[in-house]
């Protein structure tokens, strides 16, 4: 709790007035719940509430008072707006952005794009076992269908945390989040197919920002130029084309690039879709090749904090548990980079999980543990000298 200041809070809880009208479980306490239930992987109101009245006193330092009730718990879940938990991310966010900019150096890609440039958008979908939020896909046999939540995220390259996010119905289309995402002038967006949309590329295009992404198998358009290549190379076409959609019912036509590459290793012929002109064909297939880090950050969301099972059957709920997971996520990322790396990342959220109650310096832990290893000694001796039958009297524990 100590990677989130008290300044923090206060702007969040100043711009969303989160606990207005709330006498007993305060936005604090709320947050202090969620974050527990999402660090240990929880999966009930129940389980939460029962392990917190184990810790007692030790969440005291906190700031909690009394142990929350299930049904207290239940009604803040419902009642308080997911936007304060947002809010608290983004701010939380700009108060670590210049520190996760700085301590991740990056050669340039391929020697020409510096990696401070590059935007990677996504999304990833979040099932749920109710349809709270309509989901995507066929319905099944019986008629009935789970519901799911579609979360379109953008990262920079560097940072590896999102810089927004938008949640939506399992149902929505990749491209609605293109019109409320923004991104700087002369930065590189990275996406995969699903956001292909012309208009959207021809406005980036005007702007001065830029844009890559694979091509559409029916994507018409004239081939003006073709740039010669490397023999050997796994470049196959670098061509520059004139593409034709429509707008408003009116023809429109975009200058763009379209690079042929083949994998060497699977084979797979991918061809790109651009309107960066000025770097090399094989830049751009590196480009794209990157833009896998932020499935990784999927994979690392679902795997380390609790995404399968929520505390709460409102959507407003399952959005708030999201939002503590992506800080417990981007706080974990700070521990990650001060730590230079010392434990890979999973490694990281298991032993605070585990040892959340060890009043140890978390950072120091990491860097020296062999300063822990010295404070542990046991021989045969010492253990004759323990009471190891606490409740031998009371017939067990």
């Amino acid at each position: 709790m100590s990677f989130i200041p008290e300044q923090v809070f206060a702007s969040a809880l100043e711009t969303t007035v989160a606990n207005h009208y709330y006498k007993k479980m305060m936005a604090k306490d709320h947050f202090l719940c969620l974050f527990y239930a999402v660090l240990t992987r929880n999966t009930s109101l129940r389980e939460t509430c029962k392990q917190i009245v184990l810790l007692g006193n030790s969440l005291s330092y906190c700031g909690i008072k009394q142990i929350p009730k299930k049904s207290t718990l239940s009604d803040a879940n419902n009642k308080r707006s997911h936007v304060f938990f947002q809010t608290l991310y983004l701010v939380l966010y700009k108060h670590y952005k210049s520190y996760l900019h700085r301590t991740n150096f990056s050669l340039p890609i391929g020697g020409e794009i510096p990696p401070e440039l590059v935007e990677i958008f996504d999304s990833t979908t979040i099932t749920l076992f109710k349809e709270i939020l309509k989901g995507a896909g066929r319905n099944a046999i019986d008629g009935k269908k789970k519901g799911g939540l579609k979360v379109f995220t953008k990262i920079n390259f560097l940072e590896n945390v999102p810089n927004y996010i938008c949640m939506k119905a399992a149902s929505a289309n990749e491209t609605g989040f293109l019109q409320l995402m923004e991104m700087d002038k002369g930065s590189i967006g990275v996406m995969d197919k699903g956001f292909n949309k012309y208009s959207y590329f021809d406005k980036l295009n005007r702007s001065g920002r830029f844009f890559l992404t694979r091509k559409k198998e029916n994507a018409r358009y004239e081939v003006v130029e073709s740039k010669d290549i490397e023999q050997g190379s796994d470049i196959l076409k670098d061509q520059i084309i004139l593409l034709n959609y429509k707008e408003l019912k009116v023809s429109r036509t975009v200058k763009l690039r379209v690079v042929t590459y083949k994998d060497p290793i699977k084979g797979e012929v991918l061809e790109f879709l651009t309107n960066l002109m000025e770097v090399s064909a094989a830049t751009i297939a590196q480009l794209y090749k990157n833009r896998w880090v932020i499935e990784v950050l999927f994979k690392q969301l679902k795997q380390n904090f609790e995404l399968k099972y929520f505390l709460s059957d409102s959507e407003n709920g399952i959005k708030s548990q999201i939002w503590v997971a992506l800080i417990a996520n981007l706080i974990f990322t700070v521990i990650e980079r001060m730590t230079k790396k010392a434990e890979d990342f999973a490694t990281l959220v298991s032993i605070a999980a585990k040892n959340l109650c060890s009043y140890i310096s978390f950072i120091q832990f990491l860097t020296c543990p062999q300063l822990y290893e010295s404070l542990w000694k046991c021989n045969e001796d010492d253990l004759g000298k323990m009471q190891l039958k606490i409740f031998e009297d009371q017939g067990g524990g």
